[in-house]
């Protein structure tokens, strides 16, 4: 067996975890990466590539070797090992930064999102078949004992057919129950896999665009008309966003953060230690408003304090009348962030039919966990713009991106996730803020 090629440099340390899973593994086969390539029908440098992380393989590559292994020890793969293989699996591809890796890591979210909605349907028949067995033991217990009080004297019956069928009919309501659980967690199973698969479509069509699989920086340098984020550095690359598609998932998600105060949002990070986020995002309405707030800071995997210094509008006493527009609040956190944060231009009001995206944290069921969505101008009512698109819970307040221009349009203000239709405070009216310092409008 021959040595394996050394890590790079300046790799990703979520490619270089599951760089490092696959060496582990790899080495159990005891035979070279030639021979390997052979047995599979792979090109030997690929998967030189794949096992020194320069190149994130396909989850089928991870699984293919999984079994192989498995199948030299004599043994099969524990659920635990490929649990951990498919999180750093899923956290290489959050980490990657080109179109094909947006792709992959879709495809993995909907083929679990359908194996969770075939286990829960999978439930819900069983317990359909549950319940049809308790009713058909009831009505025949109700038949039985009439035929018994028609053919008995009544001294003779007594009140065990009464003890069973209070059993039966209890077993029945907790089964209806458990069943309606099942048939709602069933219908979010159902609705998570639409939307992967809607996302997905979208994000084949961008992939097959020429210009999406430019390498960072073509066609910026001298097409004379700069993009507002170039030169911006995300995540150690400079990148130019050229082209029609002008701002990727990666940059939204490094500026955008997420917040908890009698409520729970996300905001904008507008330096190392200021934050915007609109009022729903944070303030409930129930009670006063909170004077500190937590930002948690996933760069460094952990909450910070913060004091909120501004409200826009300053006064809003008239808040059970209707809220007023634009609601935006000033968060200064009390131990600002250690790394860079990229400057973010505000862009002009998107017309109706522009697509935007925001990349932060929300909530389908229990489970806070990293999302991402195109949204889609509507048109204006006021001083907001109307949005549609795949909201979830826990979204208020994150920044929207212009997908054309790159700039910011604006910060989520409220939604209704039923209708797929919200509320989008213009980025300009952060102009109003006196502590950002953007100046009045020009």
């Amino acid at each position: 067996m021959g040595e394996l090629q050394a890590f790079g440099g300046g790799l990703a340390p979520e490619s270089r975890a599951l760089a490092q899973a696959l060496r582990d593994l790899f080495s159990g086969l005891g035979i070279s990466e030639r021979r390997y390539a052979a047995r599979r029908s792979y090109d030997s440098s690929t998967i030189s590539r794949y096992l020194s992380g320069q190149r994130l393989p396909p989850w089928e590559f991870v699984l293919h070797l999984l079994h192989d292994v498995a199948e030299e020890r004599g043994t099969v793969p524990t659920v635990e090992t490929t649990r951990m293989l498919r999180a750093r699996h899923m956290a290489a591809l959050k980490a990657g930064k080109s179109p094909s890796h947006k792709v992959q890591l879709l495809e993995q979210q909907l083929a679990l999102a359908d194996q969770e909605a075939r286990r829960v349907s999978a439930r819900e028949r069983v317990l359909e078949d549950a319940l049809r067995d308790r009713e058909h033991r009831i009505r025949d217990l109700q038949l039985q004992f009439r035929q018994l009080q028609a053919t008995s004297e009544p001294a003779m019956t007594d009140d065990a057919p009464d003890d069973e069928r209070e059993r039966l009919q209890d077993e029945i309501r907790q089964l209806t129950e458990e069943l309606e659980r099942t048939r709602e967690l069933h219908r979010q199973a159902e609705s998570r896999c639409d939307r992967l698969e809607r996302q997905l479509a979208e994000s084949e069509r961008r992939t097959d665009r020429p210009d999406a699989l430019a390498a960072p920086g073509s066609g910026a340098a001298g097409s004379g008309s700069a993009s507002p984020f170039a030169g911006t550095v995300i995540h150690g690359d400079v990148h130019m966003n050229a082209g029609i598609w002008n701002v990727d998932e990666s940059f939204v998600d490094s500026v955008t953060v997420q917040v908890a105060g009698d409520a729970i949002g996300n905001g904008l990070l507008i330096d190392p230690a200021t934050v915007v986020t609109t009022w729903r995002a944070i303030w409930s309405f129930d009670g006063p408003r909170p004077e500190k707030v937590r930002v948690f800071d996933f760069s460094r995997q952990k909450a910070l304090a913060a004091q909120v210094v501004e409200w826009l509008p300053a006064e809003h006493d008239d808040v059970a009348g209707g809220t007023p527009f634009p609601a935006l609040v000033v968060l200064r956190l009390e131990s600002p962030r250690e790394l860079p944060v990229p400057v973010v231009g505000l862009g002009e009001q998107p017309t109706p039919g522009s697509q935007l995206i925001i990349s932060g944290r929300g909530a389908e069921g229990k489970d806070w966990e990293p999302y991402s969505c195109l949204l889609e101008v509507k048109g204006r009512s006021g001083a907001v713009l109307r949005l549609e698109g795949d909201f979830i819970r826990g979204l208020r307040g994150a920044p929207a991106f212009h997908t054309g221009t790159g700039r910011l349009a604006g910060l989520v203000s409220g939604y209704s996730r039923q209708e797929r239709r919200g509320a989008l405070v213009p980025a300009d009216a952060l102009r109003g803020l006196t502590t950002l310092g953007y100046g009045p409008t020009p």
